[in-house]
């Protein structure tokens, strides 16, 4: 998407029709990608996307639903006399054990009237409430500051000087060993994002970069809003897929070694989305093994009668990140 929600808020009708017609041409051109960008997200579905079939809408889940529906008609227009008569009967029944207006209301519990607080309440957070967080406070080694740099309206050239800061985050990060400086530490960067306000009146934000992994993953999202930086991703990955440790087990080793405190969903998201990253390079694996010279044999040996005969088989498999096979050769 060009145009974040946040610009969207600001452009008004008065607004564009006071634009210059060059900035309306450039500022149309990035409407026009976000709008298709938005109609094709509308328009995929379980039938033509990898998105699950309960994520389709109720009224757009085309099934057996219809023709269930009119094997029911049909068979309640077959029993539709025996129903008749149930019924007729029925009444007749509970029709003497009818109860007047006065004994309905006095078998009806009393409903209390709501508090004219929950009225007034306003949605979110509320006043004085206690936030959750982050419990380790790490000394931060680093900062960052992320300012926009044109106008989002215009094109104009945004400077800094006028910058304020509107959000920030902290990601810790190790540095690898090398052989000048053994060992490995840990580092914490705080980012600071920036938004500016332009001359033309519109304030743009930059904003951390977001986006879909995979069409195969569309529900994994990547994004330089997190926690846990790229040095830190690979060495969980690495224990949990090269040393074969659990989610626990990672935990502890972080823990105990590192003295870095991580729950277990912020691992469990780390190695899906790290596993989600290098998807695209599967297929330049697949190629490359795939056109290796390099096979494994494994011939298998029985009798038939007196003759000795064996079967030669061969394959080739590449495994993905999340433990996945995501390429099989036969040969």
């Amino acid at each position: 998407m060009r145009l974040s929600d946040h610009d969207l808020l600001q452009l008004t009708e008065e607004e564009l029709l006071e634009l210059p017609e060059e900035v309306l041409r450039r500022l149309s051109v990035k409407l026009l990608y976000d709008l298709k960008e938005a109609r094709e997200r509308l328009k995929q579905t379980s039938r033509n996307s990898s998105r699950p079939p309960s994520s389709d809408l109720p009224w757009d889940k085309t099934n057996t639903c219809e023709e269930g529906q009119e094997q029911q008609q049909g068979q309640d227009e077959f029993s539709g006399e025996d129903d008749q008569t149930l019924d007729t009967e029925d009444a007749s029944k509970t029709g003497s054990e009818e109860k007047t207006p006065a004994e309905v209301d006095e078998a009806q519990p009393t409903k209390k009237p709501e508090a004219a607080t929950n009225e007034t309440r306003k949605a979110g957070k509320q006043l004085g409430a206690p936030g959750y967080g982050r419990e380790q406070k790490i000394a931060i080694t680093a900062e960052e500051h992320h300012y926009p740099e044109n106008c989002v309206r215009c094109d104009r050239e945004l400077m800094p000087d006028t910058a304020k800061a509107y959000t920030a985050f902290e990601t810790i990060d190790l540095e690898w060993a090398d052989l000048n400086k053994p060992g490995i530490h840990l580092t914490n960067t705080k980012h600071t994002y920036y938004e500016t306000v332009c001359t033309c009146g519109h304030c743009t934000q930059q904003a951390p970069h977001r986006q879909v992994s995979h069409h195969l993953t569309p529900t994994l999202f990547l994004s330089e809003w997190r926690l846990v930086g790229p040095g830190l991703a690979a060495l969980i990955v690495c224990l949990a897929y090269r040393m074969r440790l659990s989610r626990e087990r990672t935990q502890e080793f972080l823990i105990d070694w590192l003295g870095l405190a991580i729950s277990i969903g912020t691992i469990h998201a780390t190695l899906h989305e790290s596993g989600a990253a290098v998807l695209p390079v599967e297929d330049e694996l697949v190629e490359a093994v795939q056109n290796s010279g390099l096979l494994h044999v494994d011939e298998t040996s029985w009798r038939e009668l007196n003759a000795l005969l064996w079967y030669g088989y061969s394959a080739v498999k590449v495994w993905s990140l999340t433990g996945s096979l995501i390429a099989a050769q036969n040969y």
